[in-house]
């Protein structure tokens, strides 16, 4: 499974990537690490992708299954095509909050 994390510079992709594929017992990967996906696909693993994604163009060439957008700051981009979960306002528990989407999410799509 692709999970995306999109939005503009400094909404919060990083922080929220990294502890979520954590939570999910997966892979980070950043940008300039794209390369490893199918690796880590192949190795039974979920995939958290953190990227920028200006453009629904970029988000679909990734093809992710689940795709969480950050819509935190004045600075706006395009809406993703599809939106599985939506960050408008940060919280301290909101990796966790989301792992418990995603795992449900999975459970559904099996």
């Amino acid at each position: 499974m692709k999970i995306l994390i999109c939005g503009p510079k400094g909404s919060g992709k990083t922080t929220l990537a990294k502890p979520l594929a954590k939570e999910l017992n997966g892979k980070y990967v950043k940008c300039g690490q794209l390369y490893t996906i199918q690796e880590h696909l192949d190795n039974g693993k979920i995939v958290v992708i953190d990227k920028r994604c200006e453009t629904n163009k970029k988000i679909k060439k990734l093809n992710p299954d689940f795709i969480v957008w950050m819509d935190m700051l004045e600075e706006k981009t395009e809406k993703p095509y599809k939106v599985n979960y939506h960050v408008s306002k940060w919280f301290d528990d909101t990796a966790v909050q989301l792992a418990d989407v995603v795992k449900t999410f999975m459970e559904r799509n099996k």
